[in-house]
């Protein structure tokens, strides 16, 4: 594991591959192990620097794979190159259906706006005959802060008795949600993985690879999602400025933990 760490915050990230988080998933689902995985990028670099909850949430996790450039180049500019290289969670979920469809797992899809998982749920049957959907939820707004409503979603999830489980209504929420009720979820592999749902339904394009490969899918997101998505970029961008001087300056406040 390693971390980058400054004087009020630390990550926790694994050095796992593809190859090799894939080989952890199916180890996992096999077994019938219950297991998390978070996707920290430089948006939860950001929100975890001044809520201390969530970079607890973070750090408890299973799995902590680095979604985002800007997480290498950090590491790059703090000299710790042993990051194999970014495994962002869309992708991630694309190659996990891959395996799914290869081992006839089944999913649950929890997130995105009413009739966008089903569509996803429509998309991944076309592309993946082998993967059953068991079940697809639209979590109703706000929902994180209702003990009833999170307490029903909860059941449903477990009643369809899936190997994976896509939790997707954005970070922190998503995050936050599992945590809080963690002994209440079965025994699956659950991935908190964003707007995934909405890739898979086809809501959202992803942005080509050489944009990603570059460290610019940010640009393509916001160049479609302008209103949504200026202010989340706007303090991401700033706060990367900052953290890019503390490296420069004062990398005495970041350290590297094995």
């Amino acid at each position: 594991m390693i971390f980058l760490k400054d004087y009020i915050t630390y990550l926790k990230f694994d050095n796992l591959n593809k190859e090799e988080m894939l080989k952890e998933f199916e180890n996992n689902i096999d077994n019938h192990t219950k297991k998390i995985t978070v996707t920290p990028n430089l948006d939860f670099l950001r929100l975890s620097y001044k809520d201390d909850d969530f970079r607890k949430i973070i750090n408890c996790a299973d799995y902590s794979l680095v979604d985002g450039k800007p997480i290498l180049w950090l590491a790059k500019l703090l000299k710790k190159k042993k990051f194999k290289y970014k495994i962002s969670g869309s992708d991630f979920s694309n190659d996990l259906l891959e395996l799914a469809n290869k081992k006839n797992y089944s999913i649950v899809l929890f997130g995105g706006k009413n009739g966008v998982a089903e569509k996803a749920k429509e998309n991944i049957n076309l592309k993946y005959p082998n993967v059953q959907v068991k079940l697809t939820l639209c979590p109703d707004f706000g929902y994180q802060n209702d003990k009833e409503k999170c307490i029903y979603y909860i059941n449903q999830i477990n009643d369809a008795k899936a190997d994976i489980i896509f939790l997707c209504t954005g970070a922190p929420k998503t995050e936050k949600f599992y945590f809080m009720y963690e002994s209440l979820f079965g025994d699956s592999t659950y991935l908190c993985v964003g707007a995934t749902i909405d890739f898979l339904a086809g809501n959202i394009k992803r942005s080509p690879k050489w944009m990603s490969n570059i460290g610019l899918e940010w640009l393509y997101r916001l160049s479609k999602d302008f209103k949504r998505l200026f202010k989340r970029y706007w303090l991401d961008f700033w706060f990367l400025i900052k953290i890019i001087f503390v490296c420069i300056f004062n990398k005495k406040k970041f350290e590297k933990m094995i």
